[in-house]
C-alpha cells in the first residue's frame, strides 16, 4: 500500500486539504501503513493525532513508519473498527479517511460514528479512488454520489468535493462540515 504512487499521492492531496495547524486535532479512519498519519504529524506538533485500523498489521507498519520518521510520540495508534468510536471521549477537528468507505456496508453509520466525534465546525474528508478497471470514472461518480448523500443525511453541510488525482480512475475528495449551531 504504502509503495504505490497512487497511494502515497492520495494521501499527500487529503492532508494538504485539512489545512492542519500545529494544535489541530486529527483522526483517520483506517490508518493502514500510516502514510497520511506521518504527513499530518509532521505538522501537529502540539495538538492530537490518532490513527484507527481494524488490522493489526497495518497498525505495526504504521507504527514503524513513525517510529523510522521519529514522529511516533505525537500519534495515538489505535486498533480497532468504527465501532470503537461509540462514546469516544475527546472530540477532533479533522476526520478523514481515503479508500476506506468502499468497505463500510452501513454508510451512514460510519459517517454518524465520524460526525460524533467532529467539534461543532469541524470537518469530515473522505477520499476515494476505484481500483483500475473500465469503469473506473462512473464507479468514483456514483460512489461520490453516494458519499455526499450520506453526509447530507447525517448532518454534515457545505458539503464539497475535489478531484485530487485525475484520469480514467480519479480520486475524489468528499468534505463536509458539522453544522456549527454557533456560527451566525
Amino acid at each position: 500500500m504504502a509503495a504505490r504512487k497512487s497511494n502515497r499521492l492520495r494521501n499527500e492531496k487529503t492532508v494538504a486539504l485539512m489545512d492542519l495547524q500545529p494544535d489541530s486535532r486529527v483522526l483517520e479512519i483506517g490508518c493502514g501503513p500510516g502514510l497520511a498519519l506521518s504527513r499530518c504529524a509532521s505538522v501537529v506538533t502540539s495538538g492530537r493525532v490518532v490513527g484507527l485500523d481494524h488490522s493489526g498489521v497495518m497498525i505495526r507498519q504504521a507504527s514503524s513508519r513513525l517510529q523510522s520518521q521519529g514522529v511516533v510520540n505525537r500519534v495515538e495508534l489505535i486498533k480497532g473498527g468504527i465501532d470503537a468510536l461509540a462514546g469516544w471521549p475527546q472530540s477532533f477537528d479533522r476526520v478523514f479517511s481515503l479508500n476506506v468507505i468502499q468497505f463500510q456496508s452501513d454508510k451512514l453509520g460510519f459517517f454518524r460514528a465520524a460526525f460524533d466525534v467532529l467539534i461543532p465546525g469541524g470537518l469530515c474528508l473522505t477520499t476515494y479512488q476505484p481500483r483500475l478497471n473500465a469503469d473506473g470514472s462512473e464507479a468514483a461518480r456514483r460512489m461520490i454520489t453516494t458519499i455526499e448523500e450520506a453526509l447530507h443525511a447525517v448532518g454534515f453541510e457545505n458539503i464539497s468535493k475535489t478531484e485530487i488525482i485525475g484520469g480514467a480512475t480519479p480520486a475524489i475528495c468528499v468534505v463536509g462540515q458539522k453544522n456549527d449551531p454557533h456560527r451566525s
